[in-house]
């Protein structure tokens, strides 16, 4: 299960990392301030979206162990 939860949480932040990139790189001279500000919150957004459904993740992954539990004791 950890190994699969690495996989999920390195895609997405390939996946993070490469919209920055491409953003950071259509960016004008002049517009780079302003930009740089809308990125910052942008990523804010994102980073709090992705520490909601990691608590998303666990909350799934604690309710499969109840039901592994479960199962196993109806054996």
């Amino acid at each position: 299960m950890k190994f699969n939860k690495n996989i999920i949480v390195s895609v997405f932040a390939l996946t993070l990392i490469s919209a920055f990139l491409f953003t950071a790189g259509t960016v004008n001279a002049q517009d780079e301030s302003v930009n740089r500000d809308e990125i910052s919150v942008k990523l804010d957004q994102v980073l709090s979206n992705q520490k909601m459904i990691m608590a998303q993740i666990e909350s799934l992954k604690q309710e499969l162990t109840i039901v592994k539990i479960r199962v196993t004791q109806q054996q």
